[in-house]
C-alpha cells in the first residue's frame, strides 16, 4: 500500500510539472522587421527571462522581467544588423516559449483580436492594432449586419457589448477590419 500511495504521489508530481508550461500562456510575435513582442497572458510565477542572440548564438539582450499581473512588452532591434534572431522566454522551472525571426523579413501588418462569450447575450471583444490605423468593427447576427463602429485608438480596444435580442444566438460573429487592408471574422468562444 505505501509503495501504491508514493506511485500517486510520484504520478501526481510529474503531471503537476508538465501542466506548468501548457498553463503558461507566453505569446512571441514580430510586429514589424525589426520589433518583436512578448505577451504573457498570465500572471507570472516569479521572474521571466527573455534572451535574444544572434545567429551566431551570441546573447545580443538579456531583459529580466518581474510582473505580477498578465503583461505585454516590446523589443525595438533597429540598432542591431539585418539578420536573424532567436528569442526565449524563461522562469524558474525552465524555458517557456522560443521563436526565431528575421530582421529582413517584412511582416504583414495584423490585428489581434479575440470574442469571448460572456452569458445574457454579451460578448466582450479584444482588439491590438498594431499599425496605429483605425479600426472597424462590424457585428453580424448570422448573416445581416446588426452594428458597425469605428475605433480610432491605434492600441485597441476592450469592450463588453450586448447584444438585444439576437435572432441566432450562435451565429453572432465580429468582422475586424483596417484601412490598409486587414480583415478578418472572429467569433466568439
Amino acid at each position: 500500500m505505501k509503495k501504491f500511495m508514493t506511485m500517486l504521489f510520484v504520478a501526481g508530481i510529474a503531471s503537476g510539472a508538465f501542466a506548468y508550461n501548457d498553463e503558461k500562456t507566453v505569446e512571441i510575435r514580430q510586429t514589424e522587421p525589426a520589433k518583436v513582442m512578448v505577451a504573457v497572458a498570465d500572471a507570472p510565477q516569479g521572474t521571466l527571462v527573455v534572451k535574444i542572440t544572434d545567429a551566431q548564438n551570441q546573447l545580443v539582450l538579456r531583459d529580466r522581467i518581474s510582473k505580477t499581473e498578465a503583461f505585454a512588452k516590446r523589443y525595438d532591434l533597429n540598432a542591431l544588423p539585418v539578420g536573424q534572431y532567436s528569442i526565449e522566454v524563461s522562469d524558474a522551472n525552465g524555458t517557456l516559449r522560443t521563436a526565431t525571426f528575421n530582421t529582413a523579413v517584412k511582416t504583414k501588418p495584423e490585428v489581434f483580436s479575440r470574442v469571448t462569450a460572456l452569458g445574457d447575450n454579451q460578448y466582450r471583444l479584444l482588439v491590438s492594432n498594431l499599425e496605429a490605423k483605425e479600426v472597424t468593427v462590424q457585428i453580424f447576427d448570422g448573416d445581416k449586419l446588426i452594428h458597425t463602429e469605428v475605433i480610432d485608438n491605434p492600441q485597441g480596444l476592450h469592450k463588453v457589448y450586448t447584444i438585444a435580442k439576437p435572432g441566432f444566438p450562435d451565429a453572432i460573429s465580429f468582422k475586424v477590419s483596417t484601412s490598409n487592408g486587414f480583415s478578418a471574422f472572429v467569433a466568439s468562444k
